[in-house]
């Protein structure tokens, strides 16, 4: 889950952040004092599941922020934050799932947190397949996924080429437009096109792929089959779908492409 915090106390940030990146169902963790702030966050495509909400806020209060958030995403899950229990009544008015009282415990967030869950989904591995010989491309059950955007496409290609590795917001961005400047322009338009991976992944059914935690995105290795990865477990020369050619079209994978190289080289 992708979690935000809206709260004007810097203290009570810190002490739900302490909270929920300890929950391994927390796959992002991001904290905001000032609610126009949030609102941009996910309007400009921040992925968000569940909103941890402060009620009193100045300029917008919590329940404003919480009508105003549901229209940018309706599924979003609202938690309320306060001092006041009366409050709660109110709270599922908006519908909120729930609401945690100040000072709130670990075992108070958890609670609404393990409410906010996402039904399981079958494990996707099993039908999950991920071509990087030849040109990239992933398989659900046999059948091609489809990205609309190219650079969503490689961004997940460079997720798998690092095997697991995180891949930091900068460093994605150097390596998907290497001539462009690191600004809020291309910042943007990163994204974009990692709001459009995730719109491919869900549409798809295996969103559980891609791990986004603090700004650093990688690939759950566990969740799908791959050429590239089967070759290094157990290399058959006469068996290997491998015909010299790695993510053709993606010129940062040429690295990769010596490195298998050298390994099929070295077993020969």
């Amino acid at each position: 889950m992708n979690v935000i915090a809206v709260d004007d106390e810097r203290l009570v940030l810190e002490d739900m952040e302490d909270i929920c990146v300890k929950f391994n169902e927390v796959d992002s963790f991001k904290a905001f004092s000032n609610p126009a702030d949030a609102l941009e966050y996910v309007a400009v495509g921040g992925d968000t599941d569940v909103a941890f909400l402060d009620i009193e806020m100045p300029v917008m209060s919590g329940l404003e922020l919480a009508k105003r958030l549901t229209r940018i995403r309706p599924e979003i899950k609202i938690i309320f934050v306060t001092g006041f229990k009366e409050y709660a009544f109110e709270a599922f008015g908006v519908n909120a799932i729930g609401y945690v009282l100040k000072p709130f415990s670990a075992e108070m967030v958890k609670k609404e947190l393990l409410k906010a869950q996402p039904s399981v989904q079958p494990t996707a591995k099993s039908g999950v397949f991920i071509k990087t010989f030849g040109y990239f491309d992933v398989f659900v059950d046999d059948k091609p996924v489809y990205f609309s955007s190219s650079k969503s496409k490689e961004l997940l290609a460079l997720l798998v080429d690092r095997r697991g590795g995180s891949v930091s917001t900068e460093n994605a961005i150097t390596v998907l437009w290497p001539d462009r400047n690191y600004d809020e322009t291309v910042q943007s338009l990163f994204r974009k096109v990692l709001k459009s991976l995730r719109v491919a992944l869900s549409d798809a059914g295996i969103s559980d792929i891609l791990i986004d935690v603090r700004n650093q995105r990688s690939a759950d290795m566990s969740k799908f089959d791959c050429d590239y990865y089967n070759l290094l477990k157990h290399y058959d020369a006469a068996s290997t779908d491998y015909r010299g050619e790695y993510m053709t079209g993606y010129a940062w994978a040429e690295d990769t492409k010596k490195y298998i190289d050298r390994i099929i080289s070295e077993k020969n």
